[in-house]
């Protein structure tokens, strides 16, 4: 186990590495001027000139970028054109209310993927199995930003059954049962797709294991259909299980985005969102690095597990 812990901690160094890379090049490669954008279209040549000089715009694009990886080195991910206050304070500002919606979003993942596999995948090419993958096939094909309106118009607008915008009522806040009501619509939105994955996958390993050796010495044995399914099933699928959903960690942190726009939830998918907008482009990098950093440590976290579930995965 400490031999996989070292392996995947010193693969994740040059992921985060090529990942910062690729965003902030791609970002500089970005048709504009970001001295001109904060000066404004009426500014001097001269004055943005001397504005590129000041924020380093007119070095090499590979010197700027060992520069920031420098600064980055030290905690300094710059200064936010727009707010103008460090990109840190920026993100860790935000990082709370999306690794709330995340979190959320993750438990709906985690409750629901294993229970739609384990009935879909122990009751193979029944009624339940076909509607199950019938619904899975849907929720893996809508988009979030198109789902995530329509829950609000329904269930916001129409039944008004949940809040539609931020984390709490504005007028009269209502602590942790107000949070929740305004987490539901924007987690069932960010859920949904990822909760297809891994319900899909995990069915397909489900069915495998349905057929084992072992499991037909369980039917024979006399024991129960639901305790062969859902004890003796289920714990033999859960490193497959736990391997695809930990992939959906990073995923859902960043395709939160789409929610938070909707839902006008406050966190990082928002202000990137914003940043985008404005092309403050040190908010847009620490924000995708923020987001490339929980992906690459909710794998890591989900192959340890897996390895404790599994123990030939460790070696």
């Amino acid at each position: 186990m400490a031999k996989l812990i070292l392996r995947r901690l010193f693969g994740t160094l040059p992921v985060l590495l090529g990942v910062s890379f690729v965003v902030f090049v791609a970002l500089q490669l970005v048709p504009g001027d970001v001295a001109r954008t904060i000066l404004g279209y009426n500014a001097t040549e001269e004055r943005v000139a001397a504005l590129r000089a000041i924020l380093g715009l007119d070095r090499p694009i590979l010197v700027q970028y060992v520069t920031w990886l420098g600064n980055l080195a030290r905690g300094d991910l710059g200064q936010s054109v727009a707010l103008g206050v460090p990109v840190l304070t920026v993100i860790l500002d935000k990082i709370g209310a999306s690794l709330i919606l995340m979190g959320a979003s993750f438990a709906l993942v985690l409750v629901f993927g294993l229970l739609l596999a384990a009935l879909s995948g122990g009751h193979h090419r029944s009624p339940l199995d076909r509607m199950i993958v019938l619904l899975t096939l849907v929720f893996a094909s809508v988009p979030p930003f198109w789902l995530g309106i329509v829950l609000l118009y329904l269930f916001g607008l129409q039944f008004r059954l949940f809040p539609i915008s931020g984390m709490y009522d504005m007028a009269n806040p209502g602590g942790l049962p107000d949070l929740l009501r305004h987490l539901v619509l924007p987690a069932v939105t960010t859920a949904v797709s990822s909760l297809a994955v891994v319900a899909r996958v995990t069915r397909g390993r489900m069915i495998d294991v349905m057929n084992q050796p072992y499991i037909m010495t369980a039917k024979a044995r006399g024991l129960s259909r639901p305790r062969i399914v859902y004890v003796e099933a289920v714990r033999n699928v859960l490193p497959t299980y736990v391997g695809i959903s930990g992939l959906q960690i990073g995923y859902l942190f960043g395709s939160a985005i789409f929610s938070e726009i909707v839902f006008n939830w406050p966190g990082i998918g928002l202000q990137l969102y914003q940043a985008i907008i404005q092309r403050d482009f040190p908010v847009v990098q620490g924000a995708v690095l923020a987001i490339a950093a929980v992906f690459v440590f909710g794998n890591l976290i989900a192959d340890l597990i897996a390895a404790a579930l599994d123990p030939k995965r460790a070696t």
